[in-house]
């Protein structure tokens, strides 16, 4: 049997506990409930959403759908005009962005009124991404941006996922363009940065790495290019079922990694599946509690505190 080690933090981020909590008090007060879009990047946790009876709206289209119940706003956030077209129709809305993330939108709308031009380093594509555009008005863009006018000024913002040393990679390649003005706000989520390093850590005492996690998600799959610009072996699976267990229990030391979206539990699974021992309910654990973290001990799992470092057993 290898040894195993995983990475801290693990479970659920703020922002994503607090997202799928207001889904459920929301569930709980009005019964009907719909997110806009997936509420996180993660299919287990969208899976029990959807099993509890909360819905997914793909479009504005789709508001229209919402009668008495409420529409969450998913943890990425939204574009303005989302918000314009529930208010319009009398929808009633629990605003489930992180507020990190919101943080960004905010800066980027200030920055634009005070005349910058806002430019984004992130996935062109992310849902918190086209969030910022939207938010920053016409004339926005994603890095690198396509008018490259040094008359102008600039703003620079990043989406909480990217990896923080791709975003000071960015700003300085936009700062050597000689724009006239450049302020530059570092809006990567600290807890992002805190997976990062423990991952960096983390392939420096293992074989490989297994990262578990939604293959959308952005903080996840930072993760896994981590690993692979090491150079040491690594797979980026959702959950257990995905694993090939005899080949990874050939190593001697394998790391586990999981993504801010990423249930405690199913980290703990790769573990237990490793190891091949009996995975019992922590004790002290609150029915529907998400574990910020577990430690093998005797067999049994507990939860310890968010610090970073490393789990082994």
């Amino acid at each position: 049997m290898p040894k195993v080690f995983i990475a801290k933090p693990v479970g659920f981020c703020f922002g994503v506990e607090r997202a799928i909590r207001l889904a459920k008090e929301g569930l709980a007060k009005w019964r009907r409930v719909y997110t806009y879009g997936e509420l996180v990047h993660n299919p287990l946790v969208v899976k029990e959403l959807r099993n509890l009876g909360i819905k997914e709206l793909r479009n504005l289209r789709d508001l229209a759908a919402v009668d008495d119940g409420a529409l969450v706003i998913r943890a990425h956030g939204c574009p303005p005009n989302v918000l314009l077209e529930c208010e319009r129709l009398n929808i009633r809305v629990i605003d489930a962005t992180c507020p990190y993330v919101q943080r960004v939108q905010n800066v980027a709308q200030k920055l634009t009124e005070e005349g910058y031009q806002v430019v984004v380093v992130g996935e062109r594509n992310h849902p918190e991404v086209k969030a910022i555009l939207a938010a920053s008005g016409k004339n926005a863009e994603v890095y690198p941006p396509k008018r490259k006018n040094r008359n102008k000024k600039i703003g620079i913002v990043a989406q909480t996922t990217i990896d923080r040393n791709c975003f000071r990679e960015s700003v300085a390649n936009l700062i050597s363009l000689g724009y006239n003005e450049i302020r530059v706000f570092d809006t990567v989520c600290a807890e992002a940065v805190a997976r990062q390093k423990a991952t960096m850590a983390l392939v420096k005492r293992v074989d490989g790495v297994i990262v578990v996690g939604g293959r959308n998600s952005a903080n996840t799959k930072r993760l896994a290019e981590i690993v692979f610009r090491s150079g040491k072996p690594v797979v980026h699976i959702v959950a257990g079922e995905e694993l090939d267990v005899e080949e990874w229990r050939q190593f001697n030391k394998v790391g586990i990694v999981g993504g801010a979206s990423t249930p405690a539990q199913a980290v703990a699974e790769i573990a237990r599946l490793l190891k091949n021992f009996q995975l019992p309910p922590a004790e002290g654990r609150k029915s529907g509690e998400e574990p910020l973290a577990w430690r093998a001990s005797g067999g049994f799992l507990q939860t310890l505190s968010l610090r970073p470092g490393t789990i082994e057993f």
